[in-house]
């Protein structure tokens, strides 16, 4: 008799898991990390002093016609809303010192540093890439970021080397350089 009232009735405690499954997964759809105003980058209000960073697109290549693009993702460590779909637009920021994640795109390759950035008002700048593979054994993918002041072309920080992600050798996607 003793051993029948520790040993658990299957039933009871299947619907025990479930339920406590159940719970967990409702617990985590509440829980879900949006991200609010507070969170995200907010570009200066109008009429304040500002400067801009520009993204670069290279030429459409491939049977997609996609394009290398290179763009600001953060600013701040604050993500920049729909960078991807805004990569072509001019992003506004304050003068001063900021840190920029810049991210490189070409189909389902993609590579980010963080540059260094002090930026002046009324001056444009431009996120710079140069792709390509290494000139090793395992021929890795690559890209360089680089920021450039617009309007003398000079280059404002130091060239950042990072290592593309994604792709696969042998698929359409593979970037042959």
């Amino acid at each position: 008799m003793r051993l029948a009232l520790l040993s658990p009735n299957p039933r009871r405690l299947f619907l025990r898991l479930l339920a406590t499954g159940l719970s967990l997964l409702a617990a985590g759809c509440g829980t879900t990390t949006g991200t609010s105003g507070e969170e995200t980058y907010v570009p200066p209000a109008r009429g304040m002093p500002v400067a801009w960073v520009k993204g670069t697109r290279l030429g459409e290549d491939g049977i997609f016609q996609s394009a290398h693009r290179g763009f600001v993702s953060m600013v701040d460590l604050k993500p920049v809303a729909d960078a991807v779909d805004h990569s072509d637009e001019p992003l506004a920021v304050t003068p001063g010192p900021h840190t920029l994640a810049v991210e490189y795109r070409y189909s389902n390759l993609m590579s980010r540093a963080y540059l260094p950035l002090h930026a002046r008002a009324g001056v444009t700048y431009q996120v710079m890439i140069e792709h390509g593979r290494e000139a090793t054994e395992e021929g890795r993918l690559y890209s360089d970021f680089w920021l450039v002041d617009t309007t003398t072309g000079k280059p404002v920080t130091a060239i950042y080397h990072r290592q593309v992600t994604g792709g696969k050798k042998g698929t359409i996607f593979y970037m042959n350089k």
